[in-house]
């Protein structure tokens, strides 16, 4: 069998459009209404790369730019790499590796200091790591019971959308946290608001604090928080009124023992901190 990788030009995306749904429902599961979102939102910004076998399309990824400081506080080009999939009967042969490795390369020559990504379970770390990433160590994954009898100050909540997520974005670049922080163009930070919200989440902001939140019956799961006041304060305010949620499990951006998610450095001749808040992640 022949195969084929490369990366896919904007000029044959629309094309190609229908192959790389195909891969993303069968390998990820995921609903029309997601991969329509993904396709028509997140996808036409993404540089797409795919691996070809017979002339058919059977393995793609994709990558959002970035930036991260390195450890002389310079701003460095990076990207974040997600959506890594084959189809089912072209797994086991290499494709994925060869496609990392293909798509790594020619990053390097546009300029791009590091690829980042948030392995989709434990056993990925061991994966990712054969192909030159390191774990990071920027977010802490912390469990909360709501303390319904604290009287915790209201803190005000921004409800016009626009206006909310305009803080959002803001609040990414401008907040102080004790680690760094991820930065992306602001359409994509839109973008994973609009993907979250499909899957019954929901943002929440106040002046100076944010919030992106899973919730299901007695628990929500804070996926990106970003806040200057302390965590349980923003907590008991925002959750006061939520009744059926019980305990809650923030991924708080600060120095921890827990690798979440990995890091491979492109460029050798810049150097960068493993303690990196990624955020805007939906796994």
């Amino acid at each position: 069998m022949e195969r084929q990788y490369r990366k896919v030009p904007d000029c044959e995306k629309q094309a190609l459009r229908p192959e790389l749904e195909n891969i993303w429902k069968k390998c990820f599961f995921d609903t029309d209404e997601g991969t329509k979102f993904v396709f028509e939102n997140i996808y036409p910004d993404s540089r797409c790369y795919c691996c070809f076998t017979d002339d058919i399309c059977c393995a793609s990824l994709y990558i959002i730019y970035g930036e991260i400081e390195d450890k002389k506080g310079v701003l460095q080009r990076v990207h974040y790499l997600f959506g890594a999939a084959t189809l089912p009967e072209y797994r086991k042969g290499g494709i994925m590796s060869s496609l990392i490795e293909y798509a790594l390369m020619d990053s390097f020559k546009e300029g791009h200091k590091a690829s980042v990504l948030l392995p989709a379970n434990e056993g990925l770390y061991s994966y990712y790591g054969k192909l030159g990433y390191v774990p990071l160590y920027g977010t802490d994954i912390r469990d909360y019971e709501l303390l319904k009898t604290h009287k915790s100050e209201k803190i005000p909540l921004i409800y016009d959308e626009k206006e909310k997520t305009d803080n959002i974005i803001k609040l990414r670049k401008t907040a102080k946290q004790p680690v760094q922080v991820m930065q992306f163009p602001d359409k994509t930070v839109k973008n994973a608001l609009g993907y979250n919200s499909i899957y019954n989440g929901f943002s929440l902001s106040g002046e100076d604090f944010y919030m992106t939140v899973q919730s299901s019956s007695k628990e929500a799961v804070v996926t990106e928080f970003i806040s200057e006041k302390p965590v349980e304060e923003v907590l008991n305010s925002v959750f006061s009124e939520f009744d059926d949620i019980k305990k809650i499990t923030v991924r708080v951006p600060c120095c921890s023992e827990n690798k979440f998610g990995m890091i491979n450095v492109l460029d050798k001749s810049v150097e960068f901190s493993h303690t990196i808040y990624i955020g805007l992640t939906k796994d």
